[in-house]
């Protein structure tokens, strides 16, 4: 769905270039050889003044697909960084080129018109431009905020069950692990690493644009053995403790809850009992410097470190240049755009 959407909004914003840059340009020009021939009613002029202002329904028609387009990226977990910094670029040179190849002409044709209405109209800005101005300065506020500070994250998933489900918004601490340039990703500053137990945003081996949420079982050193049939998971040879609490049956699926200790913290886990377990061997590897072993705390619902070899061909391993933030804050349930968002769930993570 986010394809259809960005390509829908870029061949809207093409047609509101044209309309700014050529159009509206040849528009005004026009207007301005009339003025000086004296060659024009005042009907005409109205009229020429009129055809600048369609723009801005054009604009209004564009809101509620931005809007969309924002949400479907949330909801998808994309790079939320490199769609605002696109924006704020895109605002920005949009600015520019008013200033450039707009604005003075818009002040030549004021001046020669007769009432003060009527130059007010003509050096009020075209809808894009004026859009463009007052969003600028607040998209790159939102690009520093969201690089070094907080971003939000929705939920997309049960891998992450019970502790987070699909819908949660969650805030992202993005200077917990240091500060880093978006994008590009180049380290800053250094606050430390994440550490067994934290919940962590990052972007896995096998995607270039998408984010994941996991629990950090595994950190730089950490020899990680898994067993697939017993679901036994250990950490340097020790096995990881976790309490059964009970069993309860969700369509269909027996799903034992258990409450697992790691890195002081304490947080419940999900096995499904009457799953088939895959037919692999036994895990057994040894975390890299400056990489992370990660797992979902419903672990027969999640696609994390135990499996993205054998399906993806990747390494297991997060790189530290791929965190994006600790998740510290669920703040909202939102499931869905149609639906009222509910803050009945909001709190601190474990």
């Amino acid at each position: 769905m986010f394809g259809w959407i960005a390509w829908l909004l870029a061949a809207l914003i093409v047609v509101w270039l044209v309309d700014t840059f050529v159009l509206d340009r040849r528009r005004l020009k026009t207007l301005s050889a009339l003025l000086k021939s004296g060659e024009v009613s005042a009907q005409n002029i109205e009229s020429y003044l009129t055809q600048r202002m369609w723009s801005r329904l054009a604009m209004m028609a564009g809101a509620p697909l931005i809007i969309f387009l924002i949400f479907t990226a949330i909801r998808e977990n994309k790079d939320l960084a490199l769609l605002l910094i696109l924006g704020t670029l895109f605002a920005g040179l949009v600015a520019l080129a008013d200033r450039l190849l707009l604005r003075k002409l818009r002040l030549n044709v004021a001046e020669q018109l007769p009432t003060e209405a009527l130059q007010a109209q003509a050096q009020t800005d075209n809808g894009l431009v004026e859009y463009a101005k007052s969003f600028f300065p607040v998209l790159a506020l939102v690009v520093v905020l969201r690089s070094f500070l907080f971003e939000p994250y929705q939920i997309p998933s049960g891998s992450m069950r019970p502790n987070l489900i699909v819908g949660d918004f969650l805030l992202v601490n993005k200077f917990s692990y240091g500060f880093r340039l978006p994008v590009v990703k180049t380290q800053l500053t250094d606050f430390g690493a994440p550490q067994p137990g934290d919940i962590m945003v990052f972007t896995p081996p096998h995607q270039t644009y998408q984010n994941y949420i996991k629990r950090v079982v595994g950190v730089g050193g950490d020899r990680i053995q898994y067993d697939y049939r017993t679901k036994e998971l250990r950490v340097n040879g020790e096995l990881v403790p976790r309490r059964y609490l009970d069993t309860y049956v969700e369509n269909g699926r027996r799903i034992a809850r258990y409450i697992e200790t790691l890195g002081g913290k304490e947080y419940e886990i999900y096995q499904i009992q009457n799953m088939s377990t895959p037919n692999l061997m036994p895990l057994d590897v040894i975390v890299p410097d400056g990489h992370f072993f990660v797992v979902g705390d419903n672990r027969d619902d999640s696609l994390d470190s135990r499996f993205w070899q054998q399906q993806y061909g990747t390494s297991p391993f997060v790189e530290r240049r791929e965190v994006q933030g600790k998740a510290v804050v669920r703040w909202m349930y939102w499931p869905s755009l149609l639906s009222l968002p509910s803050f009945s769930r909001a709190g601190s993570l474990n």
